[in-house]
């Protein structure tokens, strides 16, 4: 009787390896999906992607909010007319020609002071330039306030002289930056607030130019 049994064991054994190679094979296809990977995983993966590009939408709605912030705290009327648009390129690219013009000109008038010669023609040089950008940021509704002249009261022309160099060199640092983030499609508040900052540079480098002649 226990050989029979034996027997019988023996005969079924195949059938049970079968019977859980099966099992193994289809608990295994239940927790993975397509190309083996985890369902769970992917479900996490999907929804970190998902959630990157809401956060990605949200940013880009915070950014254009705060684009109109801050041109309606500039003026009470700051939309530039789809006419306007034309004269606005046109100033851009005037503004992009005036960077490297307006570079040589403050190089040439640092020279000239160092060596205490007639300055006159340089800071008209640097002025022309400094008219063309401030045209293209008037254009653009940036407007900075005008230069408090109380700032350079105790200034002797000596002093007055080289501020204006100070603050022509400082300009020139800016340029390629301010023509990089005018190219942007995205307008950020920080982009704002740094050419509102170079309106004024401009301003002031203009004002000092005036009592330096």
């Amino acid at each position: 009787m226990a050989d029979d049994a034996r027997k019988i064991a023996n005969m079924n054994r195949p059938f049970l390896i079968c019977a859980l190679f099966f099992l193994t094979q289809t608990n295994a296809f239940a927790q993975n999906g397509p190309g083996g990977q985890p369902i769970a995983k992917s479900s996490q993966t999907e929804s970190a992607t998902l959630q990157q590009e809401t956060q990605t939408q949200k940013e880009m709605t915070k950014s254009q909010q705060a684009l109109r912030d801050f041109l309606n705290t500039q003026s009470t009327n700051r939309n530039i007319t789809p006419g306007a648009s034309a004269d606005l390129d046109a100033k851009f690219l005037a503004f992009r020609m005036a960077v490297p013009k307006f570079r040589e000109a403050t190089e040439e008038y640092g020279w000239n002071l160092g060596l205490k010669g007639d300055l006159d023609k340089y800071l008209k040089n640097i002025e022309t330039q400094a008219d063309i950008l401030l045209r293209y940021l008037s254009a653009a509704k940036i407007n900075h306030p005008r230069p408090d002249a109380q700032e350079f009261k105790d200034f002797s022309q000596s002093e007055l002289e080289w501020e204006t160099l100070n603050v022509a060199e400082r300009i020139s640092s800016f340029l390629n930056l301010a023509v990089a983030v005018e190219r942007k499609n995205v307008v950020t508040a920080e982009t704002l607030e740094f050419l509102f900052t170079l309106d004024g540079e401009l301003l002031r480098l203009k004002w000092l130019i005036s009592h330096t002649k």
